[in-house]
């Protein structure tokens, strides 16, 4: 759902994969094959990705926590342009909290999303949490609880609010089939408007996108 080019997930939270389980794919090849091969030398992406049922290519992770822990230590040791040059690539670290060893990969990152709900207790957890990098920004999901005037008191800047689409959360996680053209409505469209935004934000004449 990137603008103009496919892009590449990967599944680097500390506590664990979840779509291999939600799919039933297997884990390997995965991140722990990518973080391994990175080692050896420059690495073939396309030996280390899964394609999804729903179309998009990832790397995935091990459903326990120790497995892609150490996989994304690894990861975060390596050079990035062994993995991270061939398209754009959008990580997933999971909660961004003191001490994950997902931080060293956000230092790397054109833009850092936090996603909440745009509830009042999920807007209360954001202002609360010690988010551990100053130039994150908030993306909500759902319902707004506030103006977003009244949101001057966050750590970070609103920059989208996604919609609550129930369809589209079952297509990915693996309990309803994808339609064609399912990406071009609802929490899809409105995904890939924002990641235009940060590519351009990020990359006005163009390049690599993290």
């Amino acid at each position: 759902m990137w603008p103009g080019e496919s892009a590449l997930l990967i599944e680097a939270d500390p506590a664990g994969g979840d779509l291999g389980g939600w799919h039933r794919l297997p884990d390997t090849p995965g991140l722990a094959s990518l973080a391994n091969a990175c080692r050896m030398g420059q690495v073939d992406l396309s030996e280390h990705t899964t394609r999804l049922p729903f179309g998009v290519d990832a790397v995935l992770a091990a459903a326990g926590r120790p497995q892609a822990s150490a996989a994304i230590g690894l990861l975060a040791d390596i050079e990035p342009a062994r993995w991270a040059k061939e398209r754009p690539t959008v990580l997933d670290v999971g909660r961004l909290e003191p001490g994950s060893p997902s931080l060293p990969l956000l230092e790397l990152a054109d833009a850092v999303l936090v996603v909440s709900g745009g509830d009042v207790l999920s807007l209360l957890r954001v202002a609360l949490a010690e988010i551990p990098v100053e130039r994150a920004q908030l993306v909500t999901v759902g319902p707004l609880a506030y103006a977003r005037d009244d949101l001057d008191g966050l750590p970070m800047p609103l920059v989208a609010q996604l919609p609550w689409d129930r369809r589209s959360a079952e297509v990915i996680a693996g309990t309803r089939r994808a339609r064609h053209a399912w990406t071009r409505v609802d929490l899809p469209a409105t995904a890939r408007a924002l990641a235009l935004s940060l590519a351009t934000q990020a990359h006005p004449a163009g390049g690599d996108h993290r």
